[in-house]
């Protein structure tokens, strides 16, 4: 894997709360009984209590050049009582901000930064470690996927392998389980992982019916979902098809995609404020050309719907 990417959990917690919330500790040792604290926030109204605040001197300087504009991602570390790391997904989705939508080449050097900025120890040097794991799973995962010659792009309806895609699956698993323990694997991927096992056997199911094979035979039939409306039938497959694809997207492709992303957001920002600062505009005409804004640089739904919510 290119030099881009640069570079033992124990959990003891109810098994209920862990797998219900995706919020996992990360330490060697149970955690205290205390509820978990918010790192430090942004602003003094919103500032988390001084306890879980790691900002010495030393780690307070101005090569930390990368910070992220989504306050979600800013002020959604956690960590317990006992300043140990809590593994969430606002620490994936921060992690994979970093990684997967900055260009510049030390931005795992950044991400170290940052969470020694906002982070006291241990949480901080926890997060450090579960961040150079990751970045060493990255470029294990597309040197395994590349091998199974998988490639979401290519990936249709009319040529679904879905044997290839479970046999990848099952290697992405034991990749996941070996580099960043079964506790992270759990907090991270629990809920993608469970829709796209639904998408695979529905999938087999469907392919098998086409064939008129009893491919379940030993096994109960995977209900499948029917729909009059032919329309609604195609989105379902599309929504099938969009699972599967998830998961043979390299962190290349999804580094590219992400930094394709950045860049139209930036440009989206430096329009939406010049429209947001015209007098000459009411809010209902404000609120059109920024509409009108999104669809022209954001091409699906979703990211509309981000950039709408990050703002202006």
């Amino acid at each position: 894997m290119p030099e881009k990417w640069l570079g033992p959990v124990c959990v003891i917690c109810a098994a209920a709360l862990g797998l219900s919330t995706g919020v996992l500790y990360f330490r060697h040792a149970a955690p205290a009984a205390g509820a978990a604290t918010s790192v430090v926030a942004d602003s003094e109204n919103n500032a988390a209590p001084a306890a879980s605040v790691h900002a010495p001197a030393a780690q307070t300087d101005n090569s930390l050049r990368i910070w992220p504009a989504d306050s979600r991602l800013a002020n959604g570390l956690a960590i317990t009582d006992s300043h140990h790391l809590i593994v969430n997904d606002a620490l994936h989705d921060l992690i994979d901000f970093f990684l997967l939508e900055q260009a510049d080449d030390d931005r795992a050097d950044q991400l170290k930064l940052y969470l020694r900025t906002r982070l006291r120890p241990p949480a901080s040097e926890e997060a450090v470690l579960l961040a150079e794991h990751y970045v060493a799973y990255m470029a294990a995962h597309d040197e395994l996927l590349a091998a199974q010659n998988l490639n979401a792009q290519n990936l249709s309806a009319s040529n679904v392998d879905i044997n290839r895609i479970m046999t990848w699956r099952q290697q992405r698993d034991q990749l996941r389980q070996r580099m960043l323990g079964d506790q992270v694997e759990q907090a991270w991927y629990q809920n993608d992982d469970s829709q796209l096992t639904q998408a695979i056997d529905e999938w087999r199911q469907r392919a098998a019916d086409q064939e008129g094979v009893a491919a379940f035979a030993r096994q109960p039939r995977y209900p499948v979902p029917h729909w009059q409306n032919s329309h609604d039938e195609k989105l379902h497959i599309q929504y099938l098809l969009g699972l599967l694809q998830k998961a043979v997207t390299s962190f290349s492709e999804r580094s590219h995609e992400g930094q394709h992303w950045a860049e139209r957001y930036s440009s989206y920002q430096s329009d939406a404020q010049t429209i947001s600062h015209d007098p000459g505009l009411d809010t209902s005409q404000r609120n059109a050309q920024l509409q009108a804004l999104r669809v022209r640089l954001f091409p699906t739904q979703a990211e509309r719907q981000r950039a709408h919510e990050l703002g202006p």
